[in-house]
């Protein structure tokens, strides 16, 4: 029995080393230390969270194990290229880069699946997506956009997924990298759909949605699935509601009573859930009634930890609470539940942070220089945000950076956030959990607009979220439209030239 014992915990212990992924390699033209980073999605997404700090020597010479409980694809920036890897546990894989010619030569047992990644390069801007504005293939009629945008961009994907038949990997890295193919070539054309084509004309958008997404299954062909694959299924949701509201016509769209079977709510309904447990609960709504199980409980942790990602408590803890009732025995759970943790930890550690201030009387407040009149002697940047969106949350990891840029000088930093007035709490809970130092104001929606209309008066620019000004040490507005904190340097040399 013993020795039935000590062999069993032999075995387990080797199958623990055996999990591990070894990275390694060699970056040419280096000659100082220097760090390399490898992003490894939760499941799709990149979030800085998802970083592996990789140690480089000055001899350009790296080397890490990667502790991994299921095969993943991952990010790795080597200098001026971003490369898509494709990580096995048990496996190894040796990278040598040259930063002469950005190409890369692999060794290892993970070697032939990462050389076709290479040659597929799956980070690639297809030639209809390269020029965001003045965009050539714009304003295409959809019977041009099937000639000259669809047809050849499919013809480049069967042209990967041949190259991927035809190769010695095995049955399941094929399955695996030709679905990641095919997710690609659908969010391409999705993305250039929303954020290329002429936004004056919405039903040929609407209508080359649908097109694209018409009759390309949603389910998995192979699980656990690559990042695409899921990034694919997010935007499916898209998909969904563009045929639902299609289907509903503008009367009935625009109708507070209408119901939405697929969300099982009213469209007032939904917008008063959105207000107070966030888009993504409503958005799982329909998950939940329409995509596969596997798949639903998927995306929902995905969510969870995106919004933990963001610091958002509030929003995180009713998809945690969903996760819980619906998928009990989760493999998702026990992490996410640590994530959340952190979150609530960190909130009471800066629950007496006297550098987060809420403005005095900030419910009164009409105007934006009863605020910056009390700051006078310092320049001010003045950050206007939600915590509803994105874009702004994702400008806040750059803070630290921007303050630790101006510590000690004199720089004061101002947040006028706009949410409606059910949110006063979830705002002030926010804004202590992410540590944001500096005087905060709130503004519902209607209030808001005063604050706009002095900062920013209608045709001196769009009013979008976020926007950024800086006033100087007299309290005068200067900067109009000011640089993100994510612009770095370029922001830092605007608010020097005030000090």
């Amino acid at each position: 029995m013993k020795k039935l014992l000590t062999l069993f915990f032999i075995c387990y212990a080797n199958a623990h080393v055996f999990a591990q992924f070894r990275l390694s390699g060699h970056i040419g033209g280096t000659t100082k230390a220097d760090t390399i980073y490898l992003n490894i999605p939760f499941l799709f997404g990149y979030y800085p969270d998802n970083d592996v700090a990789i140690p480089v020597d000055a001899g350009g010479n790296f080397a890490t194990r990667l502790n991994l409980p299921r095969q993943k694809f991952g990010n790795i920036r080597l200098k001026d290229k971003v490369a898509c890897l494709l990580l096995t546990p048990g496996k190894s894989l040796v990278i040598n880069y040259n930063s002469a010619d950005s190409s890369m030569v692999f060794d290892g047992t993970a070697a032939a699946e990462n050389r076709i990644l290479d040659q597929v390069d799956l980070h690639s801007i297809p030639f209809f997506a390269k020029a965001y504005k003045n965009n050539a293939y714009a304003k295409l009629s959809l019977t041009e956009l099937q000639d000259k945008v669809v047809t050849p961009w499919k013809a480049t994907r069967d042209q990967h997924i041949k190259m991927i038949e035809s190769s010695s990997l095995t049955g399941s890295n094929k399955k695996l990298i030709i679905q990641e193919i095919k997710a690609r070539y659908i969010l391409f054309l999705n993305d250039f759909a929303r954020g290329i084509m002429d936004r004056t004309d919405g039903k040929s958008i609407d209508s080359f949605i649908l097109q694209i997404f018409d009759k390309v299954p949603l389910a998995s062909e192979i699980m656990p699935a690559g990042p695409l694959y899921w990034s694919f299924a997010d935007k499916h949701i898209g998909y969904q509601e563009t045929q639902l509201f299609t289907t509903l016509g503008p009367e009935k769209a625009k109708d507070p009573a209408t119901f939405l079977p697929q969300y099982n709510i009213t469209i007032d309904s939904g917008k008063r859930v959105a207000q107070l447990k966030g888009k993504s609960f409503v958005y799982w709504l329909l998950v939940h009634n329409t995509y596969p199980k596997n798949l639903a409980e998927g995306w929902l942790a995905q969510k969870i930890f995106t919004e933990c990602s963001s610091g958002d408590l509030a929003y995180a803890k009713p998809l945690m609470d969903e996760l819980t009732v619906n998928y009990p025995k989760s493999s998702y759970i026990p992490y996410l539940t640590g994530r959340i943790s952190t979150l609530k930890t960190r909130l009471a550690a800066n629950a007496a942070n006297k550098e987060i201030v809420v403005a005095d009387g900030y419910e009164k407040m009409t105007s934006i220089y009863q605020a910056i009149s009390k700051l006078k002697g310092k320049v001010v940047y003045l950050d206007i945000w939600g915590t509803w969106c994105g874009p702004c949350k994702d400008e806040l990891r750059y803070n630290p950076a921007l303050k630790q840029q101006f510590k000690g000088k004199d720089v004061a930093f101002v947040y006028l956030d706009m949410d409606e007035d059910v949110k006063d709490v979830q705002w002030k809970e926010f804004i202590k959990l992410n540590g944001i130092t500096g005087l905060h104001i709130r503004k519902n929606g209607k209030d808001m607009e005063q604050f706009w209309n002095e900062l920013l008066p209608k045709g001196d620019g769009i009013r979008y979220y976020p926007t950024y000004f800086i006033f100087d040490k007299n309290g005068k507005l200067v900067q109009q439209n000011a640089k993100r904190p994510s612009d770095k340097a370029e922001l830092y040399q605007q608010i020097q030239q005030y000090l």
